[in-house]
């Protein structure tokens, strides 16, 4: 992203060239235009606040520590997003002691942070994920529109429960991308996670539903060849925020207790994967994530092991 602040666009430049300072050091692109945008709202806060930028003469750990308490107890942040800017901020103090000899420590040490909030995000369970296809039965309106808007949001949602696609994956599919077959087929992802290609299998729901769409799709005038288009005129290739709006009203009409998003239509495929699978190595490969990584993306609940106790 673009910044008015000199500080935050020197830094940003410096990565051009330059690992990631502190945890993150191979960070992803993705990685680090978030820390460049949490970097210059702390800059813009900083401005206001003191009139000043966020240079190595003018930053000190008490400023850094007001910001982080003004997160929490004015804009009322929760915990994670808190240590995301802190995150941020560390590795801009950390670049500022790498480059400016007169910076002698961490300005960063000593700050008081909020505890991490465990992970709450969970797959969907079978009486969930039969709710959530229970809604596409029937169309929402009695239109045309409507009927073909049924037949590709079931495709974008079987594809992510299914398959485990990331939201930005999924909206950049290209027909060439897709290999769907009566018994088996895949799905080239490129550039996920570490710059990677990669193919993922595509289960038999998930097959089928694509296979809808892609039969709808052939009748529309589409300028452009992504798998996933608007439904209206034009038909403009689909849009993460309208894919997330979409999961969203998905998750309302099934009547879920939980806020449906991609994220946990993606934990949904892990937690399938995993349980018809049982290899975190051939799960690791679809996710797209190393073991390691991929163990953190599935809560396990009281009612899972005293589930797992009643098989035994």
């Amino acid at each position: 992203m673009e910044s008015n602040h000199q500080t935050v666009i020197e830094f940003a430049q410096w990565l051009k060239s330059n690992p990631l300072p502190g945890k993150h050091r191979r960070g992803s692109e993705k990685t680090i235009q978030s820390y460049i945008g949490d970097l210059d709202r702390f800059a813009r806060w900083f401005k206001q606040s003191t009139g000043l930028s966020p240079s190595a003469e003018n930053l000190t750990s008490d400023d850094i520590q007001d910001f982080i308490s003004q997160l929490q107890t004015i804009q009322g942040r929760k915990p994670n997003t808190v240590l995301r800017y802190f995150a941020a901020i560390r590795a801009y103090c950390l670049y500022l002691q790498k480059t400016d000899p007169r910076i002698m420590r961490d300005l960063t040490e000593g700050i008081r942070l909020p505890r991490q909030t465990p992970m709450t995000k969970r797959g969907l369970r079978r009486l969930e994920r039969r709710a959530v296809e229970r809604v596409f039965n029937v169309p929402w309106k009695e239109t045309d529109a409507a009927r073909l808007r049924l037949i590709r949001d079931r495709a974008i949602v079987e594809t992510m429960m299914y398959v485990g696609l990331r939201v930005d994956k999924l909206v950049n599919l290209k027909l060439s991308d897709l290999r769907l077959g009566e018994r088996s087929g895949s799905i080239l992802v490129r550039q996920g996670k570490g710059g990677r290609d990669r193919v993922a299998g595509v289960p038999l729901k998930a097959r089928l539903a694509l296979a809808e769409w892609l039969t709808a799709r052939e009748a529309l005038i589409c300028e452009h060849n992504f798998v996933f288009a608007q439904i209206k005129k034009g038909y403009k290739p689909l849009g993460v925020r309208s894919v997330q709006q979409m999961v969203q009203e998905v998750g309302k009409r099934a009547k879920l207790e939980i806020e449906l998003s991609p994220h946990i239509l993606r934990h949904t495929a892990l937690r399938l994967w995993r349980k018809k699978i049982g290899d975190d190595r051939t799960v690791a490969a679809q996710m797209g994530h190393s073991e390691a990584t991929m163990r953190k993306y599935d809560a396990v609940t009281t009612d899972d092991v005293l589930g797992a106790a009643a098989e035994i």
